[in-house]
């Protein structure tokens, strides 16, 4: 149950008539992609132009002279974030991408520096059915690297029909009442196209990096982190065996 939502917890309470633990969640996930060693960089991020662009020692980018650049984009695979059991509805995050873009001298002799770039980030349910791409602004505290930061956040108003289904899912006897995983199961059971027309919390989350590939400047190191904080309000499981370990465990409901 949302901390902000106090209508949806009195209307749970009120229909199972149980007394819910208390409590909050602050949460932390960290994505880091090593753009030096192929095999990793592929398994958590895609790029373009993939015909061009490579992962050699030095990093992820292209041989081309100093002076010419390709348009291209880094994408991370989805980040977990969350608890298995509870998923939040606002993401605080941070990107940094290193190093930093060089200057170079052009063939007239004046210098000039590449475009940092630009960081996008958006948010999934299920890591099918996707937000739009929402921009993260610059950091210019740090220079010596490309530093992103911002924030996604689900208005109530969307979060409304679901937290109707989790109020209906309480009053079912169930092993864990307060269990959002097996909740969403049941919702779309229920409604199968729920989170095609509703995404109420953020159980995944992608950045995107656009910018100019400069030749012979390589990309070393992604680092992605996403903070956020819950409402720890829950009841008791029926079956404590549905409860272990869940506390270890980020969102990991995806769509079939």
């Amino acid at each position: 149950m949302n901390i902000r939502s106090p209508w949806l917890l009195l209307t749970v309470i009120i229909a199972i008539g149980t007394v819910p633990l208390q409590g909050a969640i602050e949460d932390f996930k960290e994505l880091t992609i090593d753009l030096t060693n192929e095999k990793e960089a592929g398994e958590k991020s895609t790029w373009f132009p993939a015909d061009m662009v490579t992962v050699t020692a030095g990093g992820l980018g292209w041989d081309g002279e100093t002076a010419a650049s390709r348009d291209g984009w880094i994408q991370t695979k989805p980040m977990a974030v969350g608890l298995s059991w509870r998923a939040p509805s606002s993401v605080s995050l941070r990107v940094e991408i290193s190093p930093a873009p060089v200057t170079f001298t052009m063939s007239n002799g004046q210098k000039a520096t590449p475009w940092a770039g630009q960081a996008f980030a958006r948010y999934s349910p299920d890591a099918m059915h996707w937000s739009s791409w929402q921009a993260l602004a610059r950091d210019p505290q740090k220079p010596e690297v490309r530093a992103f930061a911002g924030q996604l956040s689900v208005p109530q108003r969307e979060r409304r029909e679901y937290g109707d289904f989790l109020a209906e899912y309480s009053k079912l006897d169930v092993p864990w009442k307060s269990d959002e995983e097996a909740a969403v199961a049941w919702i779309l059971k229920r409604s199968p196209d729920f989170f095609a027309r509703s995404l109420p919390f953020i159980g995944y989350v992608e950045f995107l990096f656009e910018f100019p590939f400069q030749g012979g400047q390589r990309l070393k190191r992604l680092q992605g982190v996403a903070m956020c904080g819950m409402s720890g309000l829950h009841f008791p499981p029926k079956d404590e065996s549905v409860f272990n370990e869940r506390e270890n465990l980020p969102w990991r409901f995806k769509a079939q």
